[in-house]
């Protein structure tokens, strides 16, 4: 890992979180990942939030999966990627995450990262629906009118 010597501005439950993601645990990597993101007792660090999220997302962390993908398409703390984020979200969606499912939905409608398919489009919409996501229950209508 980058360091494992926990940083002197950590104490209590943060310096524990520390030591969890430098011992391997997906949810202290992505709670590290939150506090460099936010600068809650480090300093801010848009690069150190992606690098301990990407390592959570790696160990199957759905939360951190889809973050690494939005931090992709927006260009946080790494070099914006459609391919990236798409491949990203669609980890986290098949985990059955509805926030990536319904990303996955307007990857595929828009066509972004990935060819456009209203085929793939609808089963993702489809998907993010099914667990109630709001804003997919708004497109699901629309999606089927066209």
């Amino acid at each position: 890992m980058d360091n494992d010597t926990v940083p002197d501005s950590l104490y209590g439950p943060q310096r524990d979180i520390y030591l969890r993601a430098l011992e391997g645990d997906p949810e202290g990597m992505f709670i590290l990942a939150s506090m460099y993101h936010d600068g809650a007792g480090l300093e801010q660090s848009d690069s150190k939030a992606f690098e301990w999220c990407l390592k959570a997302a790696e160990k199957g962390h759905v939360n951190a999966q889809n973050n690494v993908a939005t931090m992709y398409v927006c260009g946080n703390g790494v070099k914006k990627s459609a391919t990236e984020a798409f491949r990203w979200f669609k980890a986290a969606a098949e985990n059955g995450l509805a926030d990536a499912q319904f990303n996955l939905y307007l990857m595929y409608y828009n066509g972004i990262g990935v060819d456009n398919s209203m085929e793939e489009a609808g089963k993702w919409l489809v998907r993010a629906a099914e667990q109630n996501h709001p804003v997919a229950m708004e497109h699901i209508g629309k999606f089927y009118k066209r």
